[in-house]
């Protein structure tokens, strides 16, 4: 039966109240991370810090992951998902360019599951980078320039973590294999708990003459400027695959692939369903009555011609064919829905409240 280390509570890791809202943990984790990322900290701890709130992030920015801690504990999260699960869906992009391949190795004893360096490891470990657009800039497409950092095998020691004229030793303590075994009978039953070595922290070799330069840890972040091509009409949920953009693969393979996400802004006035667009048009009353032709700006600031039909409805969608945004490897766009919404006046001056009154007397049932 596993076992699983003690740990703090997530909400503690993040020093955030158990009713925060996701917005409130990612500010929260944005914060520490930058103050311990290893790559920028001075602190000691600072790798041990640093996994300990990518940890916690991990799980509680996500909804699924957040309901069945808050439920079961570390006990339950670490049952259903292993740290590649949680590395997969991490959203790291937002805060350090992207870089959440490299956790799986850096951050791989999340529920005492660590697997060796480059244990079954056929290429690099794939990188996810979250990138934000405005609905324009989504409709347009075109170039963007991210800019993101990546680890790499560190030169000078060729990836090995050992200073230049070492090596890495087998670790004595659990003789390489990065786990230790304790063996214990109830009832003629053999119970073996397996846990991960102290010595090596799960490695299985054990550095006595560490790097200078990457401190043992035999990569090196490297920044990176990439310029990505935008298709025009994106969504939310589209991903764009940048093939061998990923991490490095530590025993010489095939770098992973970079996978760009986009998130699209929230418009003040269109609202997208698909490469559908909408829009809210208030009208008067006399103008839905009696109809009127209007003039509406379109999603890229042109002028659009709409007519209102005598007695239209509140409520009621009128088609402009081919205004909405680009159709992602299709020809032509969506359409634009103006969505009418008849507007009650508030103040009457004396004569519109007696033409009201007249026309109301007009209407009414005998």
């Amino acid at each position: 039966m596993p076992v699983t280390e003690s740990k703090r509570d997530y909400y503690e890791v993040l020093g955030v109240d158990r009713t925060a809202t996701r917005d409130q943990i990612k500010h929260a984790y944005r914060q520490l991370a930058l103050k311990y990322h290893p790559d920028k900290s001075q602190d000691p701890n600072a790798a041990a810090k640093f996994r300990e709130l990518a940890e916690a992030y991990a799980v509680l920015s996500d909804d699924t992951k957040r309901k069945e801690y808050d439920t079961t504990g570390h006990a339950g999260v670490s049952e259903r998902w292993s740290a590649d699960d949680l590395m997969r869906d991490f959203q790291f992009g937002d805060f350090f360019g992207g870089r959440f391949g490299d956790l799986s190795g850096m951050f791989g004893d999340f529920f005492g599951r660590r697997m060796r360096p480059g244990a079954g490891a056929s290429r690099g470990a794939d990188l996810r980078y979250d990138v934000e657009l405005t609905l324009e800039e989504a409709a347009r497409g075109g170039e963007r320039e991210i800019h993101l950092t990546r680890s790499e095998p560190c030169t000078d020691c060729g990836g090995s973590g050992a200073k230049a004229g070492t090596k890495p030793l087998s670790c004595p303590d659990c003789r390489g294999s990065g786990q230790k075994q304790d063996v214990k009978m109830r009832k003629d039953v053999r119970l073996v708990t397996l846990t991960t070595c102290a010595r090596c922290q799960g490695r299985g070799q054990i550095i006595e003459s560490p790097c200078s330069v990457c401190q043992g840890s035999g990569y090196r972040f490297v920044p990176h400027t990439l310029n990505v091509k935008v298709p025009p009409g994106i969504d939310d949920g589209m991903i764009i695959r940048l093939p061998g953009q990923g991490e490095a693969n530590a025993n010489g393979g095939p770098p992973g692939d970079l996978h760009i996400s986009p998130h699209i802004r929230r418009h003040p006035t269109f609202e997208r369903h698909g490469a559908d667009l909408y829009m809210v048009q208030s009208v008067t009353f006399p103008d839905a009555a009696l109809g009127k032709k209007m003039r509406v700006t379109g999603l890229s600031g042109e002028t659009l011609h709409v007519t209102i039909p005598a007695g239209t409805q509140s409520g009621t969608a009128l088609r402009l064919n081919g205004k909405g945004m680009p159709k992602v490897g299709e020809k032509g766009k969506g359409d634009l829905f103006v969505v009418v919404e008849v507007r009650t006046p508030t103040e009457l001056s004396d004569r519109e409240r007696t033409l009201l009154q007249e026309l109301a007397k007009l209407h009414q049932t005998p």
